[in-house]
């Protein structure tokens, strides 16, 4: 797999540029993580841009390097992905040049598209290397990488298990490893496309084929968080639980009850912020016009005057 390289070609070149079109076409082997932007070092500093695309960026640039070597820490904590996904891949993955942890994702995506009917035994390493990188680039701050994550995450999820005949015990191991990441990226407050990518996914994760009968989804967006949560985070599960209420069916023994919603939202309109205990009420209220005959024992225990009072703009 080649390194992440940017090319930059001038107006005035366009021979040059019908030339790389046409080599980019004939070109059958996976293409590296491709991030606009420029080229960045190991330090995520951006590089002067690339004159020519003659020769790879390691060769041509010397302050572009190759991944670093796994720590002993990080070694210890991924060995048995290095076993199964290859010391390369893996070292990428853990690395801290954003591009070469997308040029990981690229690899592993090419793995688990190519990866050919096997023992149940390798399918189930695979499977679980695959989610230990996952699990760690979900975790990236870099869109670019936290969006080819999520793409990875759902293929796995979604094409390979079905492909493989994925256990459900490995299913249910891969959507845990997952959903505590995914809830915390829903509280970005400084990459809203990241935010946004994270509330969607969940949503569309609780409704794939192979999850939706776990139930695991909705019983992990439905724990009561405290009043001292970050607005953004609180504001960001009352709406992930508010669009779970329209693409689910809330059943008993599913963990995704009626009893488990107000808990939730009683506690959600405890928070000090008024979007969050905003989305609350609506919660509650879809509800009842779901459920008409919610005792108000059930749906509203707590008395007004124990509510935080709604303030615009709080």
């Amino acid at each position: 797999m080649k390194s992440f390289y940017a090319v930059y070609i001038s107006s005035d070149t366009s021979s040059i540029a019908d030339n790389y079109e046409q080599k980019e076409s004939e070109k059958t082997t996976t293409q590296p993580f491709n991030v606009s932007g420029g080229v960045y070092n190991d330090d995520d500093v951006p590089l002067p841009p690339m004159p020519s695309q003659e020769e790879p960026p390691e060769f041509s640039d010397p302050n572009l390097k190759k991944p670093k070597k796994l720590s002993p820490e990080h070694l210890n904590d991924a060995q048995k992905a290095v076993n199964v996904l290859g010391l390369d891949l893996v070292t990428r993955a853990y690395s801290k040049n954003w591009a070469h942890r997308g040029n990981a994702l690229v690899q592993l995506r090419d793995i688990l598209e190519s990866h050919p009917e096997s023992p149940k035994s390798d399918t189930r390493a695979l499977w679980r290397a695959a989610i230990k990188v996952v699990e760690r680039t979900l975790k990236d701050n870099v869109y670019q990488v936290f969006n080819l994550s999520v793409k990875v995450l759902k293929q796995l999820i979604s094409d390979f298990a079905i492909k493989h005949r994925v256990t459900k015990g490995d299913m249910i191991f891969g959507v845990e490893k997952s959903m505590p990441i995914l809830i915390s990226k829903t509280g970005e407050t400084i990459n809203h496309q990241m935010q946004k990518l994270a509330k969607e996914f969940i949503v569309d994760l609780a409704m794939l084929p192979t999850v939706k009968p776990l139930a695991l989804v909705p019983q992990h967006c439905v724990k009561p968080f405290s009043s001292t949560v970050a607005a953004k985070l609180g504001t960001s599960r009352c709406e992930i639980v508010e669009n779970l209420l329209i693409a689910l069916p809330i059943r008993d023994g599913s963990g995704f009850t009626v009893d488990n919603v107000m808990k939730f939202s009683r506690e959600a309109l405890q928070h000090s912020s008024g979007d969050v205990r905003n989305v609350a009420e609506n919660i509650i209220t879809a509800l009842y016009k779901v459920y008409s005959k919610l005792s108000h024992s059930l749906t509203l225990p707590l008395k007004r005057q124990q509510r935080m009072p709604l303030q615009p703009g709080v």
